[in-house]
């Protein structure tokens, strides 16, 4: 009887035992998890998966799946500062057996590194991709190659969760390549006519050009230190013998082309506006992610390519450049009256002032620069999705010819207001903690201009007048459905999240815990700059808001004039000598070359025929010649 009550009483106890389970038990499993998802997702549809809605749902399934598994992670890494490093042997060859031991062989570890960075842009990153798989699989049903629309996005998120979590510079280059040629294949989602032909060439040739510039640095980082983990770089940057201020600055250059190319700053922002045609969940896609991708492998470099890790030049370039971009690109947007070239070109100022803080290595800016870029790439999603909802449904891309969205589509034109105010205001924190004069100027410009550019599209858009035209009705326009029209607004309430984020000094201790948080008083002052850009565009807007729309649309068509007759003489005087030269090497001297090569084997050949006979015959003498010379030698006779 007491052996039956004090097992009750242990029963009774173990029921009453709080819940004890410790996330960091499953990081072994849970971070390749992170690969393994999608890889398994991206199998999944392309060995059974037929139909269009089976693989919607599957796509979006591993976007959710893997989303959880970012936040188990971060579970297990929310009260730890340092990084969460794990490699697995993928690449490894001896090519060597003498000299520095460093580079007797050659590896390359399938590694990664988590940290609070790592995991910040892992869920924007997924939101961003759930946003847009939500978004086309009802207002994309009618796209052609539904089931390779899936593969091809799974493909760009595999890359993008490898490039995010990579702590192996080859590594990251290789899943970088990765990212760039699913991006090409989705941004030429539609064929069949020479428009998408040439956007596809220019989304094949100008990024292509950054992504070997990135895989040119890891190669030269790696020739000159035997290394592929700029953490372990770093302490050595300055005192390893032969390596200098030439190398490193060779290295930071290449990465920062490879950044801003890819990113989209001014003047690279071709490549992501000439295939604006395709639907607008591939463009959504393309220029939500790619920022958040070139600001972690600039987060990476960090080391080489702030002040004091390379020389002065390389910093200088990167700040000029990307100061140029966040004024350049705004202003462009104004001089256009394409609803999502004017969205496009207005975000890219905001993306360049972002990545400008990220360059200031040793000043409180870092953590708010980063959170500004995850507000900015979220908000870039949000305006674009929200621009490709109102197009069809005003079946317009002309900004003179919308209006009336705050009446008629709702829910639509809040989320351009919610993605406007993200992509405005998210870079604010980081301007408070400026490095130098002119990051001041560039960030109080850039703030106004990407201001007065995103907020005149959302007056025009929202608030204009929406006359009726030739086979359009006003009174028709419907809100659209609800996985469309949430979609948009989702992700861009993600980004103004964000971009309440960058304010408050818990947030940037979580992020980097060794550094200081930007005074919010401070931050708050500079909110006044986005907010006289906001106040401009209402005052364009409430006087003559057509004729202005009207009349930039008239600059913007003499802008486009220029272009087209500087390259109408390029393509005179450069282009077409270029293509004529090659097609006179390709259909003359190639064959000619080919033909003479082949005669000359032809008469090798016939030489060798006629003179074997006399060859062989040599060939028997000299062997004959051999075995009496060794049988009558002196040593064979004894």
């Amino acid at each position: 009887m007491l052996t039956a009550a004090s097992a009750s009483a242990t029963a009774s106890g173990a029921s009453h035992r709080p819940f004890s389970f410790d996330p960091a038990s499953t990081l072994p499993g849970a971070v390749p998890a992170l690969l393994i998802i999608p890889m398994v997702g991206l199998v999944f549809i392309l060995a059974g998966v037929r139909g269009r809605r089976a693989a919607a749902n599957l796509g979006l399934a591993t976007v959710v799946l893997t989303l959880m598994d970012v936040l188990l992670v971060a579970w297990a890494r929310f009260r730890t500062d340092s990084a969460y490093t794990a490699a697995f042997q993928w690449i490894n060859v001896p090519v060597s057996f003498a000299g520095e031991q460093r580079f007797q062989g050659f590896g390359v570890d399938l590694s990664f590194r988590i940290d609070h960075f790592t995991l910040a842009a892992l869920v924007v990153v997924l939101l961003v991709f759930g946003a847009c798989l939500s978004w086309h699989r009802v207002a994309g049903r009618n796209e052609p190659g539904p089931i390779r629309y899936q593969v091809i996005a799974l493909g760009l998120l595999l890359a993008a969760v490898g490039v995010v979590v990579s702590g192996d510079t080859l590594e990251q280059a290789a899943f970088w390549l990765v990212a760039g040629a699913a991006t090409y294949a989705l941004l030429n989602h539609r064929w069949g006519g020479d428009a998408f032909a040439r956007a596809g060439r220019v989304a094949l040739a100008l990024p292509f050009a950054g992504d070997v510039a990135l895989f040119c640095g890891a190669a030269l980082l790696y020739s000159r230190f035997g290394l592929t983990d700029v953490t372990r770089i770093a302490p050595v940057l300055h005192s390893t013998p032969e390596v200098g201020l030439k190398s490193l600055t060779a290295v930071a250059l290449l990465v920062f082309g490879a950044v801003a190319v890819r990113a989209a700053v001014w003047p690279f922002t071709a490549w992501q506006s000439a295939p604006l045609d395709q639907p607008a969940s591939l463009i959504a896609l393309v220029a939500g992610v790619w920022p958040l991708l070139a600001g972690m492998v600039m987060l990476r470099y960090l080391p080489i390519l702030s002040l004091g890790g390379a020389g002065p030049q390389a910093s200088r370039v990167a700040a000029y450049t990307l100061a140029a971009g966040a004024l350049a690109g705004p202003l462009l947007s104004l001089l256009t009256v394409d609803l999502r070239r004017a969205l496009l070109l207005a975000s890219s100022g905001a993306v360049a002032l972002s990545l400008l803080g990220l360059l200031y290595r040793d000043a409180p800016i870092v953590p708010a620069a980063f959170t500004g870029l995850l507000a900015v790439a979220a908000g870039r999603a949000g305006l674009l999705l929200s621009a490709g909802t109102l197009a069809a449904a005003l079946r317009t891309v002309d900004l003179r010819l919308m209006g009336d969205g705050w009446e008629r589509l709702r829910a639509t034109t809040a989320g351009l207001l919610a993605a406007c105010a993200a992509v405005c205001f998210g870079v604010s924190a980081a301007a408070a903690a400026r490095g130098s004069s002119l990051a001041a100027v560039a960030f109080a410009g850039g703030l106004v201009l990407v201001a007065v550019a995103s907020f005149r599209v959302l007056f025009v858009v929202g608030f204009g007048e929406l006359v009726r035209r030739r086979a359009f009705e006003p009174d028709r326009v419907r809100e659209a459905p609800a996985p469309v029209a949430g979609s948009g607004l989702t992700v861009a309430l993600v980004g103004t999240i964000a971009a309440a984020l960058a304010f408050f000094t818990p947030w940037a201790g979580f992020l980097e815990r060794t550094r200081h948080a930007v005074d919010v008083r401070t931050a708050v002052l500079w909110l006044a700059w986005p907010i006289l850009g906001l106040v401009l565009a209402a005052g364009a807007f409430l006087t003559r808001s057509q004729k202005a729309v009207t009349l930039l649309g008239r600059l913007g068509e003499s802008y486009l004039v220029g272009w087209g007759t500087a390259g109408a003489l390029y393509a005179r005087f450069v282009a077409r000598p270029g293509m004529q030269i090659v097609r006179t090497v390709e259909a003359v001297a190639v064959p000619a070359f080919e033909s003479g090569v082949g005669r000359a084997l032809v008469s090798v050949g016939v030489l060798a025929g006629r003179s074997f006979p006399w060859v062989t015959g040599a060939l028997a003498l000299a062997a004959a010649l051999a075995i009496a010379f060794g049988l009558f030698s002196p040593g064979v006779r004894r």
